[in-house]
């Protein structure tokens, strides 16, 4: 018996455990390919509380949540989840029973109508009206009763309370400071949106599809309409033509203001460009005169350096002339030593001819390395000297070419706004032209159907004649109500 137990328990642990991997790896143990259960939708918006099934013990459970909809759950203790679209898995169950209500999330349209009942001025009235109606909060509509059955009865409520407050004539669509087409629509969509009763559902749209009224008084209203028609559109023709007028006044007065700034702009720009002329010239003058200026310096350091070579040749003749009475001193000192001492007198001779030839040596030595760096120094200068005049004279023609593409690029520009300008003015003008002539020919339509729709309003000598006007009066009140 206790082997039987054992054996019992160990096999429905081993399902449990087997059953919990599978709910963990996504294989809810439904096959492969099994479409979901159809919701059934018991308030419209809302499934009934089910019983969510669980496994493993009861300590887990498998949701799936069809697309279009939301699954609002309601743990034990009071707690409510909501889940999107898609599947999961609720871990750590506490015990007590576990409720899933699935909301429909999609929008809809709701009928509701016919709606019959008396206007102010006590005719009868019916509207048919389509409500677009989707769910906000999910929580708010699984807790209501009847969702679907409230937005009709708050739609019809509306539409009451604005038929009993409006006129037959703004019921059926006349307009005014009250009524009109598109009135009964937005009353009843704002009233549904400021009602409590339908917290948890967004109302999008409310349209009137379909609205019927006394045809006594729809015909007395056409009838007055058509001739009110008439008087607007004389009032209308006259005052298109005043402001046909006023336009081409208008038209003619912007032209002539137009015109003058481009004078202004063609006087400024021609300033502008003596202005640049002149400070060209004055530039140039300018560096013509820093040129000089340059050209003297350059001269003076010649002739400064000319000189200086000047000095030294009369410094090396000089030396010259020194040292060609030095050698004739030292040959009469040479002579007399000769007739004095025979061989002192050659050695000392011998001695100072060494020491003389040491000392013109060294002195050559020394004016020729003066020579030299007073040859290089100048190189120099004259190498710097042109160097600057020709950086002088690349900035000078660099400047000048500046000077002048900035004056073509001007004078470009110039001519380029105006040319725009020019094309959109013919272009305006082409279509005011072409909006004048639209106007006149609406106008001259119109006038043709006003007409006809008056001729249509006086008595027919037969019956058939008479519905052919009537049809007549009907196309002139549409196609003025269309033009206004």
């Amino acid at each position: 018996m206790s082997t039987e137990l054992v054996s019992t328990v160990r096999e429905t642990v081993g399902e449990a455990l087997g059953e919990g991997l599978a709910v963990l790896k996504g294989e809810t143990g439904q096959p492969g390919g099994e479409p979901l259960a159809k919701l059934h939708f018991a308030t419209g918006l809302v499934t009934a509380p089910s019983a969510l099934p669980r496994q493993a013990f009861g300590m887990l459970a498998h949701l799936v949540t069809p697309p279009g909809t939301v699954a609002v759950v309601h743990l034990p203790g009071g707690e409510r989840r909501v889940y999107h679209p898609g599947s999961y898995t609720l871990l750590g169950m506490q015990p007590g029973a576990t409720l899933v209500q699935w909301v429909d999330m999609r929008r809809r349209q709701v009928p509701v109508g016919p709606i019959e009942g008396w206007s102010a001025d006590k005719w009868r009235v019916r509207l048919w009206l389509t409500v677009d109606v989707e769910v906000s909060d999910p929580m708010k509509i699984a807790a209501h009763r009847e969702p679907i059955a409230a937005l009709v009865a708050a739609a019809r409520t509306g539409a009451l309370r604005y038929i009993e407050q409006q006129t037959h004539a703004a019921l059926t669509g006349m307009t005014g400071e009250h009524g009109g087409l598109d009135a009964p629509a937005q009353v009843i969509l704002d009233r549904l949106r400021a009602d409590p009763a339908l917290d948890g559902m967004a109302v999008i749209n409310v349209r009137v599809i379909e609205r019927q009224g006394d045809e006594r008084q729809i015909e007395a209203a056409t009838a007055a309409t058509v001739a009110a028609a008439q008087i607007d559109e004389e009032l209308r023709v006259t005052a298109a033509r005043h402001r046909a007028r006023i336009q081409e006044l208008q038209a003619a007065a912007v032209l002539a203001a137009q015109e003058h700034d481009i004078r202004m702009a063609a006087t400024a720009a021609t300033a502008r460009e003596k202005l640049l002329v002149q400070q060209s010239e004055v530039q140039q003058a300018a560096l013509a005169a820093r040129l000089q200026v340059v050209m003297a310096q350059i001269e003076a350091q010649v002739s400064e350096i000319a000189r200086e070579e000047q000095i030294w040749q009369a410094e090396q003749a000089r030396l010259q002339a020194e040292w060609e009475r030095v050698q004739q001193q030292l040959l009469d000192v040479h002579r007399t030593d000769q007739q004095l001492r025979l061989m002192d007198g050659q050695q000392g001779m011998l001695r100072a001819e060494g020491e003389l030839a040491l000392a013109a040596e060294e002195k050559r030595n020394t004016h020729a390395l003066a020579l030299a760096e007073i040859q290089q120094r100048l190189a120099e200068q004259r190498a710097a000297q042109a160097q600057l005049q020709a950086e002088r004279r690349a900035a000078h023609e660099r400047d000048l070419l500046e000077l002048h593409l900035r004056h073509e690029q001007l004078v470009a520009e110039q001519m380029q706004r105006l040319e725009q300008w020019r094309a959109e003015r013919i272009q305006v003008g082409v279509q005011q032209k072409r909006q004048h002539e639209r106007q006149l020919a609406a106008i001259a339509g119109t006038a043709q159907i006003a007409a006809a729709a008056a001729s249509s309003v006086l008595p027919a000598p037969a019956e058939t004649d008479g519905d052919e006007s009537g049809e007549v009066a009907d196309a002139g009140l549409r196609a003025l109500q269309e033009l206004v």
